[in-house]
């Protein structure tokens, strides 16, 4: 009896080992597949690179804004963001086909077009360009004409609304120097006037105690959009869930700026340490309604319209700056804006 006891008790004993190796071995088998298909989920989101206007910037806070708080990677993106700068071209790295998403101005991408780069406008940060001439507020000027009045004034090379100005306005092609960057010759001539984006120039120099007027370049009848995002035409016509999953996640990056915009605050810096709280506080009071106004305030941030791009088109061909054979239809698409 005490045998047969002990025999049950054994073999008991035997089978609980069994189950206890079996779960064991089905838990870790479990645990393994799971890795298994977090590892396929990185391994399917798909590798991009964008290339941005200028140094890291709440000026492009939509696309910081997505990579801060993941909105690529919940669309399917491993997205790399890339800063432009004075020595970089962003249509040259994506034409080349070293980044897929470039950031320029409406005209710049046209210029492009014009010497026969495919390249395909997506999605536009600004609805109205940041970009302006400055001056010395002490010198009372308030209209494009009152510049002609002797004043150096410093562009950058080619910029197209330097030819518009001079075909538009009392102002002489004579006057025109080359911006470098450098604000120390605008600082130290009263008869100076500078390229600026309004966001940007006039809170640093107000730091150094120098005020400032400005007009923006949109309301001398210039008026491209600003930051234009694109992309080539082949890209787009082999990936458009790509390119649809990416304009909804800047989109989504763009709202939650617009909700909450001091939370991007510290990533910027954290990219590029010259910025601060101050200056991107500022920058935002300038920027929202340039964002978020015109047809955006109607359409959605990004929206874009074919009677700006052809009127735009139609300025640039009269000042000679392209050919007449641009289709419009071949500039950009709204087909992946909300």
């Amino acid at each position: 009896m005490v045998k047969r006891l002990f025999a049950s008790i054994t073999l008991l004993f035997a089978l609980t080992a069994c189950g206890a190796s079996e779960v064991e071995e089905a838990t870790t088998g479990n645990l393994e597949t799971e890795a298994s298909e977090e590892e396929e989920v990185s391994v399917d989101l798909f590798e991009m690179k964008q290339i941005t206007s200028w140094f890291p910037q709440v000026e492009n806070a939509g696309q910081y804004y997505a990579q801060m708080e993941g909105f690529y990677e919940e669309a399917g993106i491993e997205m790399t963001t890339e800063p432009g700068g004075p020595q970089v071209s962003s249509i040259s790295i994506v034409s080349s086909g070293s980044a897929q998403i470039g950031m320029a101005q409406a005209d710049q991408v046209l210029y492009a077009i014009n010497e026969g780069i495919p390249l395909v406008a997506v999605f536009a940060n600004f609805q109205k360009t940041p970009q302006g001439i400055m001056f010395h507020k002490d010198q009372g000027i308030e209209s494009f004409d009152d510049l002609g009045n002797g004043y150096e004034i410093y562009t950058a090379a080619g910029a197209g609304y330097w030819e518009f100005l001079v075909n538009q306005f009392d102002i002489d092609s004579s006057q025109n120097r080359v911006y470098t960057g450098d604000s120390s010759a605008f600082v130290s001539n009263k008869k100076a006037a500078s390229q600026m984006y309004v966001t940007s120039e006039p809170f640093y120099l107000q730091q150094e105690g120098i005020e400032t007027g400005h007009l923006l370049i949109a309301d001398s009848g210039y008026s491209p959009y600003g930051d234009v995002i694109f992309t080539t035409r082949a890209f787009m016509e082999e990936n458009p869930e790509i390119v649809q999953a990416y304009v909804d996640a800047i989109t989504k990056g763009w709202e939650s700026f617009k909700a909450e915009p001091e939370k991007v605050y510290d990533y910027i810096i954290e990219l590029n340490p010259d910025k601060t709280v101050e200056q991107m506080t500022y920058a935002t009071e300038q920027m929202t309604e340039l964002v978020f106004g015109g047809d955006a305030a109607t359409h959605g941030v990004g929206y874009m319209t074919e009677e700006r791009w052809q009127t735009l088109i139609d300025q640039l061909y009269e000042l000679e700056l392209i050919d007449s054979d641009i289709s419009v239809e071949d500039v950009f698409t709204t087909e992946f804006l909300n």
